[in-house]
């Protein structure tokens, strides 16, 4: 039976990720490390909460001479406080008895496609950015990488246009006070673009060879969220960023897990399907975590590939 449902909220095509109960924590770290926002993220911790105050540190400290005796100066930074609220992210996956039944035999390749892992990775994955496929979307998290102010040109015309513009970004991060600890976040084909760059001179030398790296020694996520390498300039496309890791927070309040009925009535989305009258069981995967980042508008800056 094909499953036509789709497994997010974009009409991506439907599929499905068939595991046993028993196997569902399999899932856990594989798919919510894999979100490349959420990957990138410096601060992933554990909550028993639904929602998660805690402090952070505003501003840059200052510090200066003072005379014997005399009055000390307040340094210009702070301490701060911020939440975030955990959001549920869900699926449900409707198969056959006779699929069941060939899992339960040990084939369990023939039913297992990567629709469930992908949907749920992307999904997050666009909601802690704020774009979704190349398309700006209102985020559940309390923030996304996208709203921030920061921005700099990406100018492909040039074959280390994508090592000036990580540059610049981290320029921008340093004046900020954030010279360190600093990841990327690209969408997909850029790898291949760092490793085809060849110089105009000498179209048989590679611009980034050996010992010369565009991402300057970043550790760098890769998103299918955002724009690729082969996407043509536009107002609105975003081809990565450059942030402070530290600054960005995930908790996680619910590993995936999974249930499986086959006695429940489910909405199909269309109809109400009998699981136990129409041989059907349903397979249900949850998680629920927050996102968010602090002093956005200086710890993450945005590429853009406007012109």
């Amino acid at each position: 039976m094909a499953n036509q449902i789709p497994l997010r909220e974009s009409p991506l095509a439907a599929g499905g990720y068939l595991l046993p109960v028993e196997q569902g924590e399999i899932l856990t770290n594989g798919i919510l490390l894999s979100a490349g926002a959420i990957a990138l993220a410096g601060d992933k911790r554990a909550t028993s909460a639904t929602k998660t105050q805690f402090t952070i540190w505003l501003g840059t400290p200052t510090a200066g001479f003072v005379g014997e005796g005399a009055a000390k100066p307040v340094t210009g930074a702070e301490f701060g406080q911020t939440s975030m609220d955990v959001k549920k992210v869900a699926s449900i996956v409707l198969f056959t008895d006779e699929m069941i039944e060939d899992v339960q035999s040990g084939d369990l390749n023939v039913l297992v496609d990567s629709g469930v892992r992908n949907a749920i990775n992307d999904i997050i994955d666009a909601h802690a950015i704020g774009i979704d496929s190349g398309v700006a979307i209102t985020s559940a998290f309390n923030s996304t990488l996208a709203a921030t102010t920061q921005t700099v040109e990406l100018d492909q015309s040039k074959p280390d246009g994508l090592q000036l513009a990580v540059s610049a970004a981290m320029g921008k991060l340093e004046a900020n006070g954030y010279p360190s600890d600093l990841g990327a976040l690209f969408g997909s084909g850029w790898a291949q673009a760092i490793r085809d760059a060849r110089s105009t001179i000498d179209p048989s030398v590679q611009v980034y060879g050996a010992g010369r790296d565009p991402l300057y020694g970043l550790p760098s996520e890769m998103s299918t969220n955002l724009s690729t390498a082969q996407t043509a300039p536009g107002a609105t496309n975003v081809a990565g960023f450059v942030v402070h890791r530290p600054n960005l927070h995930v908790r996680i309040r619910k590993d995936v897990t999974v249930a499986v009925s086959t006695e429940a009535t489910v909405n199909d989305g269309t109809a109400d399907r009998k699981l136990f009258q129409e041989d059907l069981t349903a397979v249900r995967y949850e998680t629920r975590l927050a996102f968010m980042v602090h002093d956005l508008n200086r710890a993450v800056v945005k590429i853009v590939n406007a012109t």
